[in-house]
């Protein structure tokens, strides 16, 4: 084009145009044509379908097109260069707590892009322990990546600490508790009251009185860890004076 022609007898001659479609894709996703040729005969309507990668979604049409309509009918009426717009999507993360302590996200946004991964971590207040999480999670790893690819919930429970508290008599003695349990929540108060048997006296507390209250044979135990505590009890000393009288022959 253009073409040359020898008149050598009288000639019919019909002259054929084709139209181009060009299409792109900004984001990530494909578009499919139907039919698919490489050109077209003016007037051929074409079918392009946009179709989003996982974790996108399909925005809208640019170019010689435009809206959001998905398929999309065009009609070849000359050269077209149409392009498909993807966006990736963002969710939600929601975290909540059961019991006493806090849970920081890191990063800490509003909503996350698809495939983000997100550090949970679960601080317990003192005595306190964290037990696990629950939701769209599991498990007791601390802390915790989240790979999020829907909106997504998380409850992180935590739950109170339990201490002993072992009493022991040394010496002849009764050591009581009130209250009087196998374990103990943390920040109880216990009244721990050593009491000698007959003939014996209270001497004084060992072991783990650290932060208690002692007021003689009474101890007031904050129960704050784990303990053991001794009540030592020693036995009362009399005196016996022998006195030896002679008399005269």
């Amino acid at each position: 084009n253009p073409l040359s022609l020898t008149m050598t007898a009288n000639k019919n001659i019909t002259a054929n145009f084709t139209v181009t479609l060009t299409t792109t894709v900004v984001g990530s996703g494909t578009v499919a044509a139907s039919p698919n040729q490489a050109n077209y005969a003016p007037g051929t309507v074409v079918q392009l379908t946009a179709t989003p990668a996982a974790g996108w979604h399909f925005v809208s049409w640019s170019g010689d097109a435009s809206g959001s309509t998905n398929p999309l009918g065009v009609t070849m009426n000359a050269n077209k260069n149409i392009t498909a717009t993807f966006a990736i999507n963002t969710y939600t993360l929601s975290v909540a707590t059961a019991g006493l302590g806090t849970v920081t996200a890191s990063p800490s946004l509003a909503s996350y892009p698809h495939g983000s991964t997100v550090r949970l971590t679960a601080a317990p207040a003192p005595g306190w322990h964290f037990a696990g999480w629950s939701g769209d999670a599991a498990g007791t790893a601390n802390p915790l990546d989240l790979v999020i690819t829907a909106n997504t919930s998380v409850t992180a429970t935590f739950a109170i600490d339990h201490y002993t508290l072992d009493v022991v008599a040394a010496g002849s003695g009764t050591v009581t508790r009130a209250p009087d349990q196998p374990d103990y929540t943390a920040g109880t108060i216990v009244t721990v009251t050593a009491v000698p048997s007959v003939g014996w006296h209270f001497t004084g507390w060992s072991g783990d009185t650290n932060g208690c209250g002692i007021a003689g044979n009474v101890i007031t135990v904050a129960m704050t860890q784990a303990r053991a505590i001794t009540a030592t009890f020693a036995s009362d000393q009399k005196t016996l004076t022998v006195i030896s009288a002679r008399g005269g022959q």
